[in-house]
């Protein structure tokens, strides 16, 4: 399955050993991202680092270690999609357009997520972390 993954799905999977951790290193899905999802990382990467008390390093290494199951998709990818997601979200987030214009030019299954306000687009089917898990355990 191909999802775009949301940064608050992310950063759950960094927080701790949890189930998103495990959603995103599960081999039954392929998740992308806009390359910009590192600079909204990063601009957390200080405050994460005390919540949950671990040094930079070891963030970085967890970080870099979720990283090698998502693909960062450059601005030069999904630029021609980012006008309609903008349109689509403007209403919405339009902090978050460039996750839709991902998921529109690598025609993705969908968006992981739990921000409600997803639900009020209808480019990309939302999924959420609930769902992930049930579709994990069909598969077994």
């Amino acid at each position: 399955m191909r999802l775009i993954i949301d940064t608050n799905r992310l950063i759950a999977g960094l927080l701790k050993d949890s189930t998103s951790r495990a959603i995103i290193l599960h081999e039954m899905f392929q998740f992308y991202a806009p390359d910009i999802i590192i600079s909204e990382i990063e601009t957390y990467k200080e405050y994460l680092c005390e919540k949950v008390k671990i040094s930079p390093t070891d963030f970085d290494i967890i970080l870099y270690t979720l990283l090698e199951n998502i693909d960062l998709i450059p601005y030069e990818t999904f630029k021609t999609h980012l006008q309609e997601a903008e349109e689509t979200m403007k209403d919405v987030d339009i902090k978050d357009s460039p996750f839709i214009a991902v998921g529109l030019a690598i025609k993705a299954d969908g968006i992981w997520t739990e921000d409600k306000h997803f639900y009020k687009q209808n480019k990309l089917r939302v999924y959420t972390t609930k769902e992930l898990i049930d579709a994990i355990k069909g598969t077994k």
